[in-house]
């Protein structure tokens, strides 16, 4: 485990690998998108690029929630029950009414996916005009009862398909990114053969999804803790499930990070972790 800095980065004003705070979402690019709450900015950052561009989110009192970059440059930010697209100079383009609050995103060259906080699974995939795609699931309705409203994270396998974790399973649901039909479920397995088996404890505010490009390989962050206990051996604050889909295959890695750290992406074979006071944390990953 290392602090990510180089000498490229010294220039810029901003920098991701000493002032990332925020949740992010690896681009295809392999650039990352952070809010910088100081200055109330998204910054759009590359590990040998470094900043590549900057957009002001404005001054609400609401923090983002989650955002996302379209092709134009414009920043698309959830707060809420509302989604806003904002241009690069700061300027509001649109406001739009969500039947729940965001709890991911991810997006592709047409459009955008938004997985609601509800009690049951419910994704939509927009295109970058606001328009609805496609929708998967229940549609929530306003001010439902006191059921968990889950966070459902979600990410873009290297074929497009749309995967979602959910609740207490490590096996993720496959949806078509095109149509939003679901395909199937992955049926991953232990090493001695066992079934994958289910995390222990509240698990409605899930970690992140990353995928490793072109390995057929999702990481997903989840707490030592939650992992059951004869499989849990040494493992201790955060730890990665590794998801190898062409093997069937689960195992569970250590970061040597608390559970404050959030997963971000991978880059060759680091898994990128964002720390919580401030910078990038990088873990060897196999």
């Amino acid at each position: 485990m290392i602090g990510l800095s180089g000498p490229t980065l010294c220039a810029q004003s901003w920098d991701a690998a000493t002032q990332a705070r925020s949740w992010a979402k690896q681009d295809k690019d392999d650039s990352f998108t952070f809010f910088d709450a100081g200055s109330r900015m998204l910054h759009t950052w590359l590990r040998d690029g470094g900043v590549l561009g900057s957009v002001p989110v404005g001054k609400s009192d609401e923090a983002p929630e989650r955002w996302l970059l379209d092709p134009r440059n414009n920043a698309w930010v959830a707060r809420g029950t509302t989604i806003t697209q904002i241009d690069k100079t700061g300027h509001v383009i649109l406001n739009l009414k969500l039947p729940a609050e965001v709890g991911d995103v991810c997006w592709d060259p047409k459009g955008f996916v938004l997985s609601y906080k509800a009690p049951e699974p419910y994704l939509e995939k927009r295109d970058f005009k606001g328009g609805l795609l496609w929708s998967f699931g229940a549609k929530p309705s306003r001010g439902e009862g006191p059921a968990p409203l889950n966070r459902r994270p979600i990410v873009l396998d290297d074929a497009g398909n749309v995967l979602m974790a959910d609740g207490n399973a490590l096996n993720l649901a496959i949806l078509d990114g095109n149509t939003g039909r679901k395909l199937a479920e992955t049926s991953l397995l232990l090493g001695p053969g066992q079934p994958a088996p289910a995390l222990e404890g509240y698990v409605v505010e899930r970690g992140p999804l990353v995928i490793w490009p072109g390995k057929g390989v999702v990481f997903a962050a989840v707490k030592a803790a939650q992992i059951p206990a004869p499989l849990r051996a040494t493992l201790q604050g955060q730890a990665l499930a590794r998801l190898d889909f062409a093997q069937s295959r689960l195992e569970f890695l250590p970061t040597g990070l608390d559970e404050s750290h959030i997963l971000v992406g991978v880059l060759d074979s680091d898994a990128i972790f964002v720390n919580p006071r401030g910078g990038l944390m990088l873990v060897k990953i196999k």
